[in-house]
């Protein structure tokens, strides 16, 4: 039975629930869901969950420092525990070129992969790391998707990579 390390973050006094293997970061859970999202992503019969801060503390961390505007990368290695479709793959890969700061449209994202916006939007809500893979590059109109987080934590992912440090608030 494989573990997974769980440990969760505030951020506008939510948490956020995450969990890490011996390999890296797989899953970072969505602020508006409680530790219930982790146990529901994976199947349970295959991991054995363990709360220990002396495996999660560098991630813990490394996500206050990006989440605070302190760092313009994430200091950890992800591993992609759970795989996805070669389609969601591509995906995800290609949303990591978006530079720090930039944002592409859902639609100009599509067209780049030969895609339509719905499977690029499906690939999206099932990424399993929204922090690593930097879904709040990704804009819609409208913005009344998070993705796979809200709204809210979104636009403040895009603020803190497009705005002088010294403007940002503090909600960590």
């Amino acid at each position: 039975m494989e573990r997974l390390y769980w440990d969760a973050i505030n951020v506008y006094d939510r948490k956020i629930f995450y969990t890490v293997t011996e390999k890296g970061l797989n899953f970072v859970g969505s602020p508006e869901h409680g530790v219930s999202q982790v146990l529901d992503f994976y199947d349970n019969d295959q991991f054995e969950y363990v709360h220990a801060h002396s495996q999660t503390d560098h991630y813990r961390k490394s996500l206050k420092r990006y989440l605070k505007g302190k760092r313009d990368h994430l200091e950890f290695k992800v591993d992609y525990l759970v795989d996805g479709t070669p389609q969601q793959e591509t995906v995800w890969r290609k949303i990591t070129t978006i530079p720090y700061g930039e944002t592409r449209s859902l639609a100009t994202l599509a067209a780049e992969l030969d895609l339509g916006s719905d499977e690029v939007l499906d690939a999206m809500k099932k990424c399993p790391v929204w922090i690593a893979i930097p879904l709040h590059r990704v804009v819609d109109r409208g913005e009344t998707n998070g993705f796979r987080t809200d709204v809210r934590m979104q636009q403040y992912l895009r603020e803190i990579e497009q705005k002088p440090k010294s403007d940002l608030k503090e909600l960590l």
